[in-house]
């Protein structure tokens, strides 16, 4: 008899998709702490689904309740992680539901995870389904149930589902710079023009800004239109027509509309549209866009929109490109066509290095068109908004392409002003024209050239069109022509000579039809260009179409994308089935890099590509989902071609340990990468291999950055569970994080009971003394039952003599809560499996409980240069490194609890939830070269808060032992290893001097093993004070260890003193409830880097037993040293002395210090506690006193 998997068993019944691929984002030296800010995040998709990240990276999906039977699509582009469903899958490749809706890179971005967000933000176009945002579009605030999604995915009328995604924003010597002033000497400064700024609001009583707005509208929840929270609308709206004198705007005799779009963290694409016609319908002329979402096409809601609003009304839209700084990552809906996109440059002339370049992603369109300075630009500040930026009471220094757009916005309302008969497209080309071509510098990155309104101005002579030829491929035609229209606006002929300055391989390809054209008065002629689609690739060009003559200089930015020859590349699955049920791939183009993507319609996916080779990576999952295969597979286009994909030669993946107790988790999983020019794909499988749920792999020939990877956790399951007799196997099974926990060995009968609710168990008769199955009554459909039926359902179980619970369905999500369940209670998701055996007869089960784990084992390994045929990942304790760690408990009664644990090799990380009954002393068995840390709290509030400790990431050599005790008491200020910034990728220290600030950020509660990093216990209350030779310098009254702080100029002699308080509920024993220490050192003089500070550290190493106890009234002998924070150099130690108190400070005796080793003299008694007091100095004289009441307890 053949038993088959349930459809989607293996990735949806549990917490599955646990590999992460492409580049890390913690790409940090071994030894730095995990960014703390970003661990351990969830994101519920508008399906339901709840993808849980550690460090902005995918650590598992966990299915909604009945949507166990699906599966998910997890892989990686262009730097972004996708989780798709596999319902959703279909939608998103036909166009009907937003690819962004499960893009989590893109999620995280936009700051839509759980904690920050309890609703799916989308618009819809088609029949209305909410609020109203504009004609055929509707504002739906999905609830995170999935409910939205079935009703929406099914509807009939139901057309595009997009993510309504958030928008970000994105003058002293600037505004003369780009000529403005000379434009107002000639009479021109925006009068009768009307600019709205769609922003974050302004500051109505800023006085650059009174008499200037005639009407403002918010359209956030948040204030009001006329208060700017942010800053940043104020500081826009100023740029563009401010009366400052000194800092006037570009057009101080425009006026503004101010619709309020961005709040304290952003806006929404929906808010935006609405801002968007409500500026139209005022009567702007221009509006101005200091934002964006992120890269694009030009074909998202945002930009498609405003390319209809500029059609229809003849505005022009301002646009910033964005800050990302690299190629083509222009952000929409500056991608939009009409947009006038505007990247930024320095004040002398040089490209700002965050400002976004071209091309246009997709299509290789033209953007940005144009360059303004947009790096330090002086403006408006909002009352009370940014003040480490700030030049004073009412100006502040500000730098991104937010700040270039308004430059453009000013000078383009001047030109409406002088030629108020245009319509915004010839006011687009106007400024585009009259730039000022920077030399050296690309058209992706400054378009046409800077601002040069002086020059826009003066001229008589304009240009209409650009020359974005964009993509041009043999399957477009084999000459394309884009004309460039002369239009002179004078009362004298001009003559211009023409000329293409243009770089990149393919430049000879483009002509033009003459070299001088001559304008009549008050006429236009046509120039034409024309570009010879080459069938060889010849890659990217840029430059300009140059006119000069009269006194006249025109540019006109030409872009252009040659790929060469395209075909069609058709790729074809073959399974042993008729059809394949699911298969997705990915296409690399091995010269570029550049990765597409497709779900296969059927058995097939097709993809337009140049002449060239590339590489397919791929999954297949076979019709009940019980086997994937993975590939990268070579393929030459030189003309069309079928690329065949036959899953069934492929060969097994396999994994092993040779301890023959461990069993492997669900963390972890395989993938298949290609690394091309930089570039990175990878295909990810996630979860484990098991004899029912296997994995194959086609061979591939040697190729150079091809990989396939293998990440598993394994461990001794708290519950092992075999079923008896013929047929008989072991469960993949997963002990339920509740009590009671099961010891030791059942064998008994097992019996259905269904959902466990009262008549299914009185159908099941007799319970006494056997093992209860709840499982679904229903394959095809599982629905998950009330958790309070099941919870009353194991209470009757137990009543009636039952022993122990099989359960499909986990009963206690939350254990804080609801408190312990009447029986042992093992998870299992071969219930199936176990009902078709009982149709054939009755069955025994045989249950092993552990308490605990006594190893864990995190491997890791990789095939590089191609993809074997098959492979056998078997790993040898011999050949692992060892850390021997010791769990201290620091709640009653003993505590289960999970240890997040994150293991990365060769650019990929997978993530375990680790198991552990604490206390705990365990052996973590570590593959040679992976990084190892771990996460996990002390105690929670009632409100659920509590410290943390990290653990450092640890790499160690093949037979390399180390020990480690995580929350192992003392608890105190902590100087270890610090984590690495995200802005710059250097270390953070924990007290450092950047220019005359002092900031700092020493975490007031942390363990005693320098191999932890601790997080900032949230319960906690104190104040940080910094002195100078007596005098106060600053001070903070509500945490302790942190804050920034002014120094005055030059080197010097401080003092910091930090005080940190939090209650004595949530650890047992109620330990370290006050702490405190007071620094003295020398600080050098501030530079412009961070320079860690000479503070020291001590450190106690102390035989306590694994709940923070020692013997009262026996002498206690134990190690303390003291160090310079990382960072702040190396000096000798001259002198350490240690007091202990045992009456919480109130009075202090002298410990006994010979070099590194204390001795504690006796005292307490038997429930009390033991309080440290340290002073240590270094041969510089630098010195600190650490106190810390409550430090262990006495037994």
């Amino acid at each position: 008899m053949t038993l088959r998997r349930p459809a989607g068993l293996l990735a949806g019944a549990a917490l599955v998709s646990t590999l992460l691929a492409g580049p890390l984002v913690s790409a940090e030296p071994s030894g730095a702490a995990p960014d703390r800010t970003v661990e351990l995040t969830t994101i519920t998709l508008l399906t339901g689904d709840e993808v849980r990240l550690r460090g902005g990276r995918v650590a598992g999906v966990r299915m909604a309740p009945g949507r166990e039977n699906q599966s998910v699509w997890q892989y990686e582009m262009a730097g972004h992680q996708y989780v798709v469903p596999a319902d959703a899958a279909p939608l998103v490749a036909a166009g009907r539901v937003d690819r962004r809706l499960f893009d989590v890179t893109e999620l995280v971005r936009q700051g839509l995870d759980d904690h920050a967000s309890q609703i799916v933000p989308l618009i819809v176009e088609g029949a209305p389904h909410g609020r109203s945002v504009a004609p055929g579009l509707s504002v739906v605030d999905a609830d995170k149930d999935g409910t939205a999604w079935r009703r929406l995915s099914t509807a009939r009328g139901a057309g595009t589902i997009h993510l309504n995604g958030r928008v970000l924003p994105a003058l002293e010597e600037s505004v003369p710079q780009v000529g403005a002033p000379t434009a107002w000497a000639s009479g021109f400064r925006g009068d009768g023009v009307t600019v709205a700024v769609l922003d974050s609001g302004y500051d109505a009583t800023h006085p650059d800004l009174r008499g200037v707005v005639d009407l403002a509208e918010n359209f956030t929840e948040e204030g009001s239109a006329t208060t700017d929270t942010v800053g940043h609308g104020t500081h826009v709206a100023s740029t563009i027509a401010g009366r400052g004198g000194q800092h006037t705007g570009v057009a101080p005799g425009a006026r503004l509309l101010v619709g309020k779009v961005l709040g304290e963290f952003g806006g929404t694409e929906a808010n935006l549209i609405r801002g968007m016609h409500w500026a139209v319908e005022h009567g702007a002329d221009v509006v101005n866009l200091s934002l964006g979402s992120g890269p694009g096409d030009g074909t998202d809601l945002v930009s498609r929109t405003l390319n209809e609003l500029s059609a229809s009304s003849g505005t022009l839209f301002v646009v910033a490109a964005g800050n990302s700084g690299a190629p083509s990552t222009v952000t929409a809906p500056g991608t939009a066509d009409r947009a006038l996109t505007v990247g930024s440059v320095t004040k002398d002339d040089t490209p700002s290095v965050f400002s976004s370049r071209g091309p246009r992603q997709g299509d290789y369109g033209l953007k940005p068109e144009i360059s303004a300075p947009g790096s330090d630009i002086v403006a408006a500040r909002a009352q009370g908004t940014n003040p480490a930026d700030s030049v004073d009471e009412r100006y502040v220094r500000m730098s991104g392409t937010s700040m270039a757009a308004p430059h453009v916005a000013g000078a383009a309302a001047v030109l409406a002003g002088q030629h108020p008969e245009w319509t915004g497209e010839q006011i687009k080309s106007a400024l585009v024209g009259s730039t000022h071509r920077l030399p050296g510098v690309d058209t992706h990155t400054q378009g046409a050239g800077r601002l040069d309104l002086a020059r826009g101005v003066a001229q008589r002579v304009r240009t209409e069109g650009l020359l974005g030829f964009g993509r041009l491929g043999t399957d477009t035609a084999p000459a394309v022509e884009r004309t460039v229209t002369f239009v002179n606006d004078g009362p004298a002929p001009v003559t211009l000579d023409l000329a293409l300055e243009l770089t990149g391989a393919g430049a000879h390809r483009f002509t033009l039809d003459r070299p001088r054209v001559e304008i009549p008065a008050r006429s236009s002629v046509a120039v034409a260009v024309t570009a010879e689609v080459p069938a060889e690739p010849l890659g990217e060009v840029s430059g300009a179409l140059v006119a000069t003559g009269d006194g006249v200089e025109l540019t006109t930015p030409l872009t252009a994308h040659l790929p060469g020859q395209t075909h069609t590349l058709t790729v074809r699955v073959r399974s042993g089935d008729d059809e394949p049920e699911r298969s997705m791939v990915l296409v690399q183009n091995e010269a570029t890099g550049e990765v597409r993507d497709a779900f296969l319609d059927g058995d097939t996916a097709t993809f337009v590509v140049p002449t060239g080779h590339y590489r397919v990576l791929g999954r297949t999952q076979d019709t009940d989902t019980s086997t994937d295969t993975l590939y990268v597979l070579p393929t030459r286009v030189a003309g069309d071609t079928e690329l065949v994909v036959d899953t069934t030669v492929g060969r097994p993946v396999t994994s092993s340990i040779d301890d023959p107790q461990a069993r492997v988790e669900m963390a972890g999983g395989h993938a298949v990468s290609s690394a091309v020019n930089g570039k990175s794909a990878s295909m990810i499988r996630p979860g484990k291999v098991t004899h029912r749920a296997t994995l194959k792999v086609l061979p591939s020939p040697p190729m150079d950055g091809v990989a396939l990877h293998h990440f598993s956790y394994w461990t001794h399951p708290f519950a092992t569970v075999t079923v008896q007799g013929p047929g008989g196997f072991e469960l993949e099974s997963t002990y339920v994080s509740s009590y009671p926990r099961f010891t030791g060995s059942l064998t008994a009968d097992v019996v259905q009971v269904g959902h466990a609710d009262r008549a299914a168990i009185d159908a099941a008769g007799d319970v006494r003394g056997k093992i209860a199955l709840i499982a679904p009554v229903d394959w095809d459909d599982p629905q998950e039952p009330p958790g309070e039926q099941l919870r009353e359902g194991i209470e009757l179980l137990a009543e009636r003599g039952a022993k122990l619970v099989l359960s499909f369905f986990n009963p206690q999500w939350d254990l804080s809560t609801q408190g312990p369940l009447a029986l042992p209670v093992v998870m299992t998701f071969d219930w199936r499996d176990v009902q078709q055996m009982q149709e054939l007869a009755p069955i025994r089960a045989n249950v092993i409980g552990r308490a605990n784990s006594p190893a864990d084992y995190f491997l890791a390994d990789a095939v590089h240069g191609g993809i074997p045929a098959g492979h056998a990942f078997d790993f040898h304790r011999r050949d692992l490194g060892r850390i021997d760690r010791t769990l201290v408990d620091t709640q009653p009664h003993g505590t289960y609890r999970y240890m997040p644990a994150t293991f990365t090799l060769g650019g990929f990380q997978a993530n375990a939830d680790v198991e552990v009954a604490w206390p705990a002393r365990r052996t973590e068995h570590v593959s040679p070269g992976v990084s190892l840390t771990m996460y996990g709290s002390t105690a929670f509030d009632e409100q659920g808060r509590g410290a943390a400790e990290f653990v450092l990431p640890v790499t160690l050599e093949p037979g390399e032992r180390r020990r480690s005790r995580v929350f192992g008491a003392p608890f105190g200020p902590e100087l270890t290893t610090p984590h690495t910034s995200q802005q710059d990728g250097r270390p953070m220290p924990w007290a450092y001097r950047q220019r005359d600030r002092l900031t700092l950020s020493v975490p007031m509660f942390a363990d005693s093993d320098p191999g932890n990093a601790g997080d900032f216990d949230p319960t906690s209350t104190g104040s940080t004070v910094v002195r100078s030779a007596g005098r106060e310098l600053g001070r903070r009254d509500d945490v302790g260890g942190l804050g920034t702080f002014d120094l005055p100029a030059g080197p010097g002699r401080f003092e910091v003193e930090a005080t940190a308080s939090r209650p004595a509920a949530g650890m047992d024993p109620a330990l370290s409830t006050r702490t405190s220490a007071v620094w003295t050192f020398h600080a050098p003089g501030g530079t412009a880097e961070r320079v860690a500070l000479p503070l020291l550290d001590v450190r106690f190493d102390l035989p306590l037993d694994d709940h923070n106890r020692a013997p009262a009234g026996e002498r206690l002998r134990g190690a303390v040293t003291a160090v310079r924070q990382p960072g702040a150099g190396a000096a000798g130690v001259r002198s350490i002395a240690v007091e202990v108190s045992y009456d919480e400070g109130k009075t202090w005796r002298k410990a006994t210090v010979d070099g590194a080793r204390v001795v504690v003299p006796p005292g307490g008694a038997a429930g009390g506690f033991a309080s440290l007091r340290a002073v240590a100095t270094d041969r510089d004289g630098n010195e600190v006193t650490e106190t810390v009441i409550r430090a262990y307890a006495l037994r």
